[in-house]
């Protein structure tokens, strides 16, 4: 008896070591986890008032670990040239749709603060619909930016602990909001701005006026418009004339039959407003369809030639014309993408009609004449 009480104490003996063992293991485990996670205890004032809204997203950044104030004012400026600081936005004002928002093959259908798109907007919803929150909420959106977007919080955290608003500023509009091309100074203006007014030290007037005269020209015709797949800058002047028009030159009016410009396809994945998505269009309507996913305007020449598309170096009614990347004023990252409508009497000029040079992203046609040109690739539809 005496032999088993002592061989009893032995077994209880290591049973406690093991308790304590596995203790520590999981005591261990949790504080690292709460080392290595970033809180998710945001509470986002919602606000139509843009200073509000922005005060209550920049006191919630101050909680993530290593957050600047120049970090902290880039992620301010990107934010407000997304949306506006308004988290219920869709992107170009459209009304939400759940079954359009939930394809994640979808482009140009940007939601909330950030405007994430494609596979991020669908991971926003779902993440939304596991919290049993709207997907609106602007706490849910910080948390979800920063915690639950893949390698892309990772990108965020990372831009706001740069100590520099400028470099914070450009490192999230490329490396995390991945658009923009264009906006890049526009989007530093705003980021000073809110510098200035929280970090406590002097503000910006410059930046200020910046931001004011941006935001005036919104809905005007700019010298300079920005996009996802394409962007041309008008005060360099493209071709002849170089000024984009409204409405159709009166020389070429008789010239083109087909005049619905507006036409759009539903099968059409371009994001809205750009100019990739209106030369899909137009083509399909004109009979002469192009099909999706030929990257950005400027790719558009070699992506489609690979793809067995007949090209040239030549203009030709119906077709495509792309503008190499940096050619004729086009953005030197996206290029341009329009449709040649016609020529001119003497052959000399041609005219074109394309989309995001007029009040960028709406979806406003224009019309310019043209001169051909090295950079040009002209593209047949099928």
């Amino acid at each position: 008896m005496k032999k088993l009480l002592v061989v009893n104490g032995f077994f209880i003996f290591l049973l406690l070591i093991v308790i304590v063992a596995v203790i520590g293991t999981f005591s261990s485990i949790n504080n690292n986890q709460c080392e290595n996670d970033t809180t998710s205890d945001f509470q986002v004032t919602t606000s139509a008032d843009r200073e509000a809204m922005a005060k209550s997203l920049h006191d919630n950044l101050k909680k993530v670990s290593g957050a600047t104030e120049a970090g902290i004012a880039g992620y301010l400026g990107n934010t407000e040239h997304e949306s506006g600081f308004d988290s219920g936005v869709v992107q170009s004002h459209l009304a939400f749709d759940e079954s359009k928002a939930m394809n994640g093959s979808i482009s140009g259908y940007a939601l909330g603060l950030n405007q994430w798109d494609n596979s991020r907007r669908v991971d926003l919803l779902n993440y939304a619909k596991s919290q049993n929150k709207d997907w609106k909420d602007a706490s849910l959106q910080l948390d979800f930016a920063l915690n639950h977007d893949g390698a892309n919080s990772d990108l965020l955290k990372q831009g706001l602990k740069i100590n520099n608003v400028d470099e914070a500023t450009e490192f999230l509009r490329a490396k995390w909001e991945r658009g923009g091309a264009g906006t890049q100074a526009e989007r530093q203006a705003k980021a000073k701005n809110w510098y200035g007014k929280f970090s406590g030290g002097a503000s910006n007037t410059v930046a200020d006026s910046v931001t004011t005269a941006s935001d005036k020209a919104q809905n005007k015709e700019k010298t300079s418009q920005d996009s996802n797949s394409c962007a041309t800058n008008v005060a360099q002047g493209m071709g002849t004339s170089g000024a984009p028009v409204t409405e159709m030159p009166a020389q070429y009016k008789n010239k083109v039959k087909n005049q619905n410009f507006t036409a759009t396809s539903s099968s059409n994945t371009y994001p809205f407003g750009q100019c990739t998505w209106y030369v899909y269009n137009r083509m399909q309507a004109l009979g002469t369809p192009v099909e999706n996913y030929l990257g950005n305007g400027g790719d558009w020449g070699k992506n489609a030639k690979a793809k067995g598309y007949q090209t040239d170096t030549k203009p030709h009614v119906g077709w495509a014309v792309s503008f190499a990347h940096g050619s004729f004023g086009s953005d030197p990252t996206y290029g341009h993408i329009a449709v040649v409508e016609a020529m001119s009497d003497d052959n000399s000029h041609f005219l074109i009609s394309e989309c995001n040079v007029v009040n960028g992203g709406s979806g406003t046609v224009s019309f310019r004449e043209l001169s051909n040109g090295q950079g040009m690739t002209f593209i047949k539809g099928k």
